[in-house]
């Protein structure tokens, strides 16, 4: 029997971390890849892309949204 992990499940609002336009995507469709790594599809409206969950964050990035450059010291 094998367990995975997954950061997400169908449904979730999520958001890709380099969108500068920050638009919500749901999460509809996961893969468990070889390795136990997730791979989600997210629907954006009438499109759809794949993406790790190190790309997506359930939160909006307002600072990337409004074009400010965050750097950490």
């Amino acid at each position: 029997m094998h367990n995975h992990r997954i950061t997400y499940t169908f449904g979730d609002i999520v958001y890709l971390k380099t969108d500068t336009a920050q638009l919500a995507r749901m999460v509809i469709a996961i893969t468990v890849r070889p390795g136990g790594v997730a791979y989600y599809e997210l629907a954006c409206g009438p499109d759809s892309s794949f993406h790790f969950d190190i790309e997506m964050s359930s939160e909006v990035d307002v600072n990337l949204k409004m074009g400010i450059e965050v750097t950490n010291t």
